[in-house]
């Protein structure tokens, strides 16, 4: 099982989401208009259109394809809850665990929308077209430390000096240059890495780095996974900045507005009526739908 649930993510992102008769495995369908808009949407008889979505695979409680080839997780649910709302789409799932790649089957439209549980970024949004609706508010990262390290992050500036696993690609690893540009004098020391989950904690327990960035919900799933012994964590809202959208987003490639918005509208809708923070409590524990304070 744990193999099962290994992803080049240590978050984010921590950083997703299938009933409707949708847990297709499959590579890419011959469907690859990504750029279009939605397809006949208002013609009751038309046949619904294929929606290859790239789903991140391996983030515990957020979105795992199990050892039986089934879905689960919050993000994969809340999809579910979207395509029940849209008729005129079938969604069809891709497991991702390489960010680089699913960006790459973005860009070549093998995908029409990546699930990845991507946050906000300038340099994401002048390149992609990232939905404007969030279903999972982010609250900025922890640090997974060894066992018995001692290390201690009391706040960002703490982070300088340590050498820190980042899978390129990622919010965090933006984040991460960012902090570097800024502190030039006492850098955080950043080993590109894109292994699998299993493997990063391998490396911090061998002692080859300091930490991995991780997020406080998915922390627990992780210890719940690994065992108690698997890391220490430290530090709290780690580059959060409460002025920036910090919500986790859909994304697409430019020219498909319209389906950016049908899709966004329906997480609306479910924001609104309840069913996503009744999803996220039963699931997750907490309620996500929510900014925190």
């Amino acid at each position: 099982m744990k193999r099962r649930i290994g992803l080049a993510l240590a978050l984010t992102l921590t950083l997703a989401v299938a009933a409707c008769g949708n847990n297709g495995n499959s590579s890419p369908s011959s469907n690859k208009s990504g750029a279009s808009g939605s397809a006949s949407a208002n013609n009751d008889n038309a046949e619904p259109r294929t929606l290859v979505i790239a789903l991140a695979n391996g983030i515990p409680k957020i979105s795992v394809l199990d050892e039986n080839g089934k879905w689960q997780g919050y993000d994969y649910e809340v999809l579910t809850k979207i395509d029940e709302i849209l008729p005129q789409y079938v969604f069809k799932y891709e497991p991702i665990t390489d960010f680089q790649a699913a960006f790459v089957g973005l860009d070549t439209k093998a995908y029409d929308i990546l699930s990845i549980h991507a946050s906000w970024t300038e340099e994401r949004a002048q390149k992609y077209l990232l939905g404007e609706a969030s279903h999972y508010e982010n609250s900025g990262y922890t640090l997974r430390v060894k066992k018995g390290s001692g290390i201690v992050v009391n706040s960002d500036e703490d982070l300088g000096g340590l050498k820190i696993a980042v899978p390129p690609g990622t919010s965090v690893a933006g984040l991460s240059e960012k902090f570097n540009e800024t502190h030039s004098d006492n850098p955080i020391e950043i080993v590109w890495d894109s292994g699998t989950l299993e493997q990063q904690l391998a490396i911090l327990k061998s002692g080859a780095v300091d930490g991995l960035f991780g997020e406080k919900l998915n922390d627990q799933a992780t210890l719940e996974a690994y065992g108690p012994d698997a890391f220490d964590v430290t530090g709290d809202n780690l580059f959060y900045d409460p002025a920036k959208k910090n919500g986790t987003y859909l994304l697409y490639n430019y020219g498909s507005e319209s389906l950016q918005q049908e899709l966004d509208t329906a997480i609306n809708k479910l924001l609104a009526d309840g069913t996503l923070s009744k999803l996220s409590l039963e699931i997750l524990g907490i309620d996500v739908t929510v900014k925190p304070l």
